[in-house]
């Protein structure tokens, strides 16, 4: 039989036109995706933007359902249903990140760093690590961000070791990091689920919240609360964690598709954050009532001593010292560089 190539290539094309038709016609894959974040906020605007744009972006191929507010359960709920095959991607506040990545740990280190720009160029510094020990646990890492800066949202002034000292506050009770150093620290501290700690705050078994103020303006602790202290204690991760089965459905154009949406979100979100500190410290928490108190020097000086001995006492239990060591040093060619070029 005679090779006829040009009939070959007719029939070539013909099969790929008609896969394209049957991809087109195909029912999509559905991403099932969760988060704490409450519905109506800003982040929240974000996430349904991103999947309106993965809609548009894979022509189809992927549709996304959302559950807001935890619908879906605390972190360690969201996980155990990605592990039964229930959700598909989780928008983590945090505590799953640093689950599935133990290195992401050190930015809840306190007193480490004193700017979103520091925690932010450390955690860039970190992705290959990231990456590849969520790849361990089984998961891919979408992306991750800097939420931002904890700081003291209280009922009462809080000026002084004392005064920090005397103060119950309010922390995510899967924030293991943050739970063992408030101990070292001698700050009582309740740790309790997101959804829990307003209503502890008005039943006045808690005195204030530690939080990223977009954190506090999501969940209104910022109008329940009388004062606001700048000090900035440790650095908030926020991650998008995607299991490998929903990766795997996808087909190579779709991932493609997924890791640009992620990324183009991750940048959104950043300068989101950024944005909303500035206008929530500016001035627009003092509209709602808030009270901003400047951070004394002594107060900053003793807070900064009592972290590094808490971080030294703690050495290898939470953060493994070297990483630690690794993180100081890029914050301080960070400050140097920032020191020289002024930006």
């Amino acid at each position: 039989m005679r090779y006829d190539r040009h009939a070959v290539l007719r029939v070539l094309t013909a099969l790929v036109a008609l896969l394209a038709v049957a991809r087109a016609g195909a029912a999509p894959v559905v991403l099932h995706f969760a988060t704490a974040a409450p519905d109506g906020t800003a982040w929240a605007r974000l996430f349904r933007t991103m999947g309106r744009e993965l809609e548009t972006n894979s022509r189809g191929e992927i549709a996304s359902k959302w559950y807001f507010g935890g619908i879906a359960g605390s972190e360690t709920e969201m996980l155990d249903r990605m592990h039964r095959g229930q959700l598909d991607v989780v928008m983590s506040g945090g505590m799953m990140c640093m689950k599935l990545s133990p290195s992401m740990r050190v930015l809840r280190v306190l007193g480490l760093f004193q700017s979103r720009d520091e925690a932010s160029y450390a955690l860039g510094r970190l992705r290959p690590t990231i990456d590849a020990e969520m790849a361990q646990a089984g998961y891919r890492n979408i992306g991750e961000a800097v939420l931002g800066s904890d700081m003291l949202f209280t009922r009462a002034p809080v000026t002084s070791m004392a005064e920090l000292r005397a103060t119950r506050f309010w922390y995510w009770d899967l924030d293991d990091a943050m739970r063992e150093q408030l101990k070292a620290l001698g700050v009582p501290a309740i740790g309790m689920p997101v959804e829990n700690a307003e209503r502890a705050y008005e039943d006045h078994r808690i005195d204030g919240f530690l939080a990223v103020p977009t954190a506090a303006l999501a969940f209104q602790w910022t109008v329940a609360s009388k004062y606001l202290s700048e000090l900035r204690l440790g650095a908030l991760p926020g991650c998008m964690i995607m299991t490998n089965r929903a990766w795997d459905q996808l087909s190579v154009d779709a991932r493609n598709v997924v890791t640009v949406a992620a990324a183009t979100f991750q940048a959104r979100l950043e300068q989101l954050g950024r944005a909303q500190d500035e206008q929530l410290l500016g001035g627009l928490l003092a509209k709602q009532g808030l009270r901003k108190l400047p951070v004394p020097a002594g107060f900053a000086s003793d807070f900064f001593e009592a972290a590094r001995r808490v971080r030294e006492n703690l050495r290898d239990k939470l953060v493994p010292g070297a990483l630690i060591d690794r993180v100081v040093g890029w914050v301080a060619d960070f400050r140097a560089e920032h020191s020289r070029t002024g930006h």
